[in-house]
């Protein structure tokens, strides 16, 4: 990715165990030592300020929702986010679950650094199935 040309990198610094043994601290180093600065894609405060104490350079609620302790929660993780605002003093960036411009006016209202907005704008896949779904029960009348 450094060699691509990629300016930030970003890591799954989660509590969960990585391939290999390597810590999130180990991987943070590696990236700096490229010249590179590193966002921690996490899914709790615990993971967040633990990357920050590793090295950090940016975090993201990217995995909020996506991990074993966070599957029951679905994203933005809003409290996630003023979490991270409120005790960090890096960037936070809110990624996941944005749909609306008004979600991402309320991201950057609760202080997030900047916003993601992937699938919402992407995912046209996504948009055509809800379509066919809420409709489709006006075609079996």
């Amino acid at each position: 990715m450094a060699e691509a040309g990629a300016d930030i990198i970003a890591i799954d610094a989660t509590t969960r165990n990585r391939f290999g043994g390597e810590t999130v601290k180990d991987i943070i180093a590696q990236i700096h030592q490229l010249g590179k600065l590193v966002m921690a894609d996490v899914d709790t405060i615990e993971a967040a300020l633990a990357a920050r104490v590793a090295g950090a350079d940016i975090v993201g609620t990217t995995l909020f929702g996506y991990t074993a302790a966070t599957q029951h929660l679905s994203p933005p993780g809003w409290e996630l986010l003023t979490q991270m605002v409120q005790q960090l003093d890096i960037p936070a960036i809110c990624e996941g679950g944005i749909s609306s411009p008004q979600m991402a006016r309320q991201a950057l209202d609760l202080g997030a650094y900047a916003v993601v907005v992937g699938t919402a704008i992407t995912g046209i896949d996504y948009q055509v199935k809800a379509y066919i779904k809420e409709l489709s029960s006006a075609f079996s009348r």
